[in-house]
């Protein structure tokens, strides 16, 4: 018996064994490990989103995790690379208005995080008072795939000008500016840009107002009404003199569907942690918003914004909850499987048991028959030999099968009896 119960013990734990392993198969493919580095399509050298993605690298960088930054042209290729399934971009920004029906498919959004202004500066001796003083000016706007771009041809800036001046952008079209080649430049970047600030301290370059700027908020609802403050740049100086009206948008940090979704949290900690503050043109608390009208909002952003860090979270690092979180994924799928088992283990049992008696009294019958056919001294000992066999394996029984030990042992007993019957005549 002890043979065929350890057979049966080897089974059920191979069984068991086989059932973990593909359990963890199946948890790795549905429930990875998060990967170490992770793609993100910045935009423009020296622009704000890459100064915001290297603070988030440094907070990601605290974890384990580390962020690959790759410079693009802009929004739209951002768009393009977390659009395309072979390329391997998880993260990005995107101005709004910046994509199309066909752009946002798989994409979530983590919040906007900041206003994005944009400038036009100018050099001339008079003040020039709207954009119907950019007519037959020349201006560069940048290169195509830029939001600024886009939103320069819903204006009709620069409709007038070479095609290789109206592309340039950044230094070039500063220098540009500075040489007499362009009268005006459009740019986009946050407060604190080099290039930016170069310029509005520059006393030949003047910043172009935009009176009708919230009508244009009205007329492209993607744009933002933005107020520099009088004195912002230099103080002392007033400089600018007057408040002055620009346009903006807002910016968008974009994650894949696919990205790990203990990344995705990661990355709404360190937005929130970059973009929760006061800046020039906003209020603390305004960003990262836990709406956004152009993507789809990110679930966990979303509660996290709301919420703030989980239990486990808050107190743990980020590599100890990764693997509590996937500890509990194993130990809920153990769940699932022991259960069960333990629900058709005592089942198993109680058929083992039944089979392994009817097996013996199977051979009491026939041997039973077999005894009452017989006289023979020979035959009846070997029947004998049969009869003690199956009195040891009767003693085998568990001592919770009392009954049917006490029930084989009583049939041994007659047989017995039967046998020194037919001894006797």
């Amino acid at each position: 018996m002890f043979n065929q119960l350890s057979r049966y013990l080897i089974l059920v734990l191979i069984s068991i064994a086989f059932g973990l392993v593909l359990m963890w198969g199946i948890l790795d493919y549905y429930l990875p490990a998060p990967p170490q580095k992770v793609l993100v399509s910045v935009g423009l050298k020296n622009g704000p989103n890459e100064a915001y993605a290297k603070q988030y690298q440094a907070i990601l960088a605290r974890s384990g995790i580390t962020l690959e930054l790759h410079e693009s042209s802009g929004s739209g290729e951002n768009l393009e690379r977390l659009n395309d399934p072979k390329s391997n971009y998880q993260i990005g920004f995107a101005s709004e208005g910046a994509s199309d029906s066909t752009q946002v498919k798989g994409l979530f959004s983590l919040g906007q995080v900041a206003y994005n202004p944009y400038w036009i500066f100018y050099r001339s001796a008079k003040e020039w008072t709207d954009l119907d003083s950019l007519k037959s000016k020349r201006v560069a706007i940048g290169a195509p795939g830029t939001g600024r771009y886009k939103v320069a041809k819903a204006l009709n800036i620069g409709t007038n000008t070479p095609y290789e001046d109206m592309i340039l952008g950044g230094m070039d079209a500063k220098k540009a500016l500075l040489a007499g080649r362009l009268d005006a430049i459009f740019v986009t970047g946050v407060f604190t840009v080099p290039l930016i600030q170069d310029l509005l301290l520059d006393p030949s370059i003047r910043v172009l107002n935009f009176p009708r700027a919230n009508t244009l908020t009205k007329l492209f609802p993607q744009l933002r009404h933005l107020v520099l403050p009088a004195g912002i740049v230099d103080f002392e100086k007033n400089i600018p003199p007057h408040d002055i009206d620009i346009i903006g948008n807002s910016i968008s940090v974009l994650v894949r569907e696919d990205l790990h979704p203990q990344i995705t949290y990661l990355m709404a900690q360190a937005v929130e942690e970059v973009h929760s503050g006061p800046g020039f043109f906003h209020e603390s608390g305004t960003f990262p918003t836990q709406t956004d009208i152009g993507y789809t909002m990110s679930s966990a952003a979303r509660d996290y914004y709301k919420n703030g860090p989980s239990f486990l979270y808050r107190y743990l690092p980020f590599w100890v909850t990764n693997y509590i979180h996937r500890l509990l994924a194993i130990l809920v799928a153990i769940l699932g499987i022991v259960l069960p088992l333990i629900k058709i283990l005592p089942k198993l049992y109680n058929w083992f048991i039944e089979q392994y008696t009817d097996k013996l009294f199977r051979r009491l019958r026939v041997l039973h028959i077999d005894i009452e056919k017989t006289r023979d001294l020979s035959v009846l000992k070997e029947m004998e030999k049969e009869l003690n066999s199956i009195d040891r394996a009767a003693h085998l029984l568990p001592m919770r099968n009392t009954n049917l030990y006490f029930s084989l042992i009583g049939r041994v007993d007659n047989e017995r009896r039967l046998m020194e019957k037919q001894l006797a005549l």
